[in-house]
């Protein structure tokens, strides 16, 4: 299969500007194209960035340790990235950095997997704890 390649009238092809000053989209009369030539620019255009706030680095911490503590049993490290999920949110609040959807997700993280884990433990132990009444009933019976 071969393509080929139609020419563009009118339109500078290097640059896709028509022949009158304008983009190829546009239809740009001789007579406006000169008197915009004839304008003076005051200077080149500057674009000033503000600077990016810094990200809040016990946010970051605090979801670390959350996410840790969710994905294995150890109950103190996600109470522990709860606790500075919220300090992360009220520094956050108090000194305008970034980092407030992490703080969100250490408080999710550490939330979900505390309860979980609580949970899960909890049932562990009442099954424990029910199998060996019903070993000594079994005994106790015999």
């Amino acid at each position: 299969m071969h393509t080929r390649q139609l020419p563009v009238v009118g339109v500078n092809v290097a640059s896709q500007h028509s022949a009158y000053g304008g983009h190829s989209s546009c239809s740009v009369s001789p007579r406006s194209a000169a008197e915009g030539a004839n304008r003076q620019i005051a200077g080149p255009v500057t674009y000033i960035y503000r600077p990016l706030a810094p990200t809040n680095t016990v946010a970051v911490i605090g979801m670390v340790l959350s996410l840790t503590g969710f994905m294995t049993s150890f109950v103190p490290i996600g109470i522990v990235g709860i606790v500075m999920g919220h300090i992360a949110r009220r520094q956050i609040r108090q000194r305008g950095e970034r980092g407030d959807p992490m703080a969100l997700t250490a408080l999710w993280a550490g939330y979900l997997g505390v309860g979980f884990w609580l949970l899960f433990w909890g049932l562990y132990l009442a099954v424990a704890v029910f199998a060996i009444m019903m070993v000594a009933a079994a005994g106790a019976a015999t």
